[in-house]
């Protein structure tokens, strides 16, 4: 086990003995310690309040608060501070109460200084262990929360690929039989570029997703017009809507200029911020897109009338696999209502926008919709 540094640890002494005060605080602090000192259990716990403390080497028999008092509040309040009592030996009995109130040890008057010392530095050596077990059991819990969410996204991003692998399979089959029309296999070729498209973009979600991880997501800055480009994601959406009965509005703003962005990216924000707002609008809603210029940033907002966010899970949209819905309905449809997703959507676009040095805020009210805005800053064309 790695040794503790004597620096590392802060004790407190408490004892209305300035004689005795002295003596502890000099002695350990010649080896190194940390030491504050206090003169009875109220003003300890004062020191307490407002600063860290591992150790407390409290007197026994103290006027205003006791030491056992001052042991039941210590390990009341502060569980993890240990406390080494200090006592005379007419008080051997009350010591022996103090252990079993929780002290690590007592301590004989009068003190011998190399006794102390040994007794502080195995309470040291104590108290470095188990923060190591805390700290090896942190680890443990991460790793085991990085499998979670390794076999949930493996688990998602399999039954996400295997409906667009099933409409290909399927579809290819049906263009070799001679009994379909060519308009039918028209549309039999839509659907089967279609589940292309769908694997390619949660093949890439996958890869981007491991770029923003590991902070090598680089965007490829070109100008190009926001408003073209909003109207092209709308028209691709407007032909996926068939059979939804939702009304998308944009109206292109031309007093802003062209944005400096990478278009891929950018594409792939507003394709998502899309889709849930169609995924989490009931039929009969409407999703409004605007562009504008605030400050020195683009502003993009999706707005839409579905069935909003509750203000609890707000702070938690971004992380990975969150869902609104429960995920014991989690549907394939991108685009149907309440329809599932990987769980990355939104950890990916926040990834894109943060490396785009920009930000995202969300508005959301229960029962009554969502707004969006993404915010990318002005920059000027290299």
């Amino acid at each position: 086990m790695k040794a503790t540094e004597p620096a590392e640890i802060r004790v407190l002494i408490v004892d209305d003995e300035m004689v005795i005060l002295n003596f502890c605080q000099r002695g350990l602090e010649k080896v190194g310690y940390n030491v504050r000192t206090a003169t009875n259990g109220a003003e300890a716990l004062k020191i307490l309040a407002s600063n860290d403390v591992d150790i407390v080497l409290s007197d026994l028999k103290m006027d205003i608060m006791d030491g056992l008092e001052l042991l039941k509040y210590i390990k009341r309040d502060y569980p993890h501070v240990e406390v080494i009592m200090m006592t005379g030996f007419a008080s051997v009995e009350n010591a022996i109460e103090s252990m079993k109130l929780g002290a690590y040890d007592f301590l004989l008057k009068p003190l011998k200084i190399d006794q102390m010392r040994l007794v502080v530095k195995k309470c040291a050596e104590k108290i470095s262990m188990s923060k190591e077990v805390q700290e090896l059991r942190a680890i443990k819990e991460k790793l085991e929360e990085l499998q979670r969410i390794k076999d949930k996204f493996i688990a998602i991003a399999s039954h996400e690929l295997r409906t667009p692998v099933t409409h290909a399979k399927s579809y290819f089959s049906f263009m070799e039989e001679q009994s379909f029309s060519d308009e039918e296999k028209a549309q039999f070729r839509r659907v089967i570029k279609n589940a292309l498209n769908d694997m390619e973009r949660i093949v890439l979600d996958m890869f981007n997703i491991t770029r923003v991880e590991s902070n090598r997501l680089l965007p490829q800055l070109r100008a190009f017009d926001l408003n073209e480009m909003i109207q092209e994601v709308l028209l691709e959406t407007k032909v996926d809507l068939q059979g939804r009965k939702l009304g998308i509005s944009f109206q292109p703003n031309e007093t802003i200029s062209d944005i400096v962005a990478d278009r891929f990216y950018l594409r792939r924000v507003l394709q998502e911020l899309l889709n849930n707002a169609i995924r989490f609008t009931p039929d009969g809603g409407e999703i409004r897109v605007s562009a504008e210029k605030e400050k020195d940033f683009f502003k993009i907002t999706v707005e839409d009338t579905g069935i909003g966010i509750p203000e609890k899970e707000l702070g938690h949209i971004f992380e990975y696999f969150y869902e609104v819905q429960n995920t014991d309905y989690h549907s394939s449809s991108r685009r149907g209502f309440m329809g599932g997703g990987t769980g990355i959507g939104l950890p990916l676009i926040k990834g894109i926008v943060e490396a785009h040095n920009g930000y995202i805020k969300v508005e959301s009210v229960e029962e009554k919709g969502t707004k969006v805005m993404v915010f990318l800053p002005e920059l000027s064309p290299s």
